[in-house]
């Protein structure tokens, strides 16, 4: 698929999300900065919502907001890339695409939108005056080990989408346990270590969501030997995804 291609997926990606609505594109700054407002006045100010060992009014918000911004653009990336084989096929139909590359409009858009997200957020931490931390500097690259996660992930569901339709719904069922498994809303210290070193193994989301939260708050930065091992584990999905996909084309095509 060729950038020029790409971009224009991407850029169709955007305009459909917000078709039929008056300010259209707007609602990509409106929409995050609603949120925004949100967690910071509801959990910072009128909940008075306290991170375990933070005395920072905004130490909550920010540790929500630090690991929420990706999470969405990770379980975005995947529900959507899950079932782009089947809302697509009108275009594979007529073009022969490379399957394997196809979803990477899905990612490039994703990643636009959390930008903007993550400007508006940064925007904010300057305007409390949180300092800059030397960390911040590894989130381009957590942020792609992330999507490369999804990416692999969500081309092997693409494939069983194609042949059993239940996987989409699969799909919304285990993004939203997915998402309450993962140290997002809740902080560690309430769980047993035990149990949360157990899920720190089992779910390779728990060391990228509190990587980024450890980049955004004060201490100690993010755990970059779990990175690594994280980093390993999505380079292989995503390469098992792209095989898998490539073996399985023609009957893809064929199906759809």
């Amino acid at each position: 698929m060729s950038p020029a291609l790409l971009w224009s997926f991407a850029r169709q990606e955007l305009v459909d999300r917000y078709a039929g609505s008056a300010l259209g594109f707007a609602w990509a700054f409106l929409q995050p900065l609603v949120n925004l407002l949100i967690f910071v006045v509801i959990f910072g100010n009128v909940m008075s919502a306290r991170l375990p060992g933070v005395s920072d009014t905004y130490g909550y918000s920010i540790y929500l907001i630090a690991a929420l911004l990706p999470w969405t653009a990770f379980a975005n990336t995947l529900s959507r890339a899950s079932a782009v084989f089947v809302d697509k096929k009108a275009v594979l139909s007529k073009v022969g695409l490379s399957l394997p590359m196809l979803p990477l409009f899905i990612v490039l858009a994703e990643s636009l939108t959390f930008l903007i997200s993550l400007g508006l957020f940064i925007a904010f931490l300057l305007l409390i005056g949180s300092p800059f931390k030397p960390h911040l500097l590894m989130l381009p690259w957590v942020f792609l080990i992330q999507q490369m996660f999804a990416l692999g992930l969500g081309l092997i569901l693409a494939v069983l989408n194609v042949f059993l339709r239940d996987v989409r719904e699969f799909v919304a069922i285990l993004v939203q346990i997915w998402f309450w498994l993962t140290p997002i809303v809740w902080a560690p210290q309430i769980v047993p270590p035990e149990l949360f070193r157990t899920l720190g193994l089992l779910n390779p989301m728990v060391p990228l969501t509190t990587a980024y939260q450890a980049m955004f708050l004060a201490g100690a930065g993010p755990d970059y030997a779990r990175l690594g091992a994280i980093a390993l584990l999505a380079a292989a999905v995503l390469a098992l995804g792209y095989v898998f996909v490539k073996r399985m084309e023609k009957d893809v095509r064929d199906f759809l």
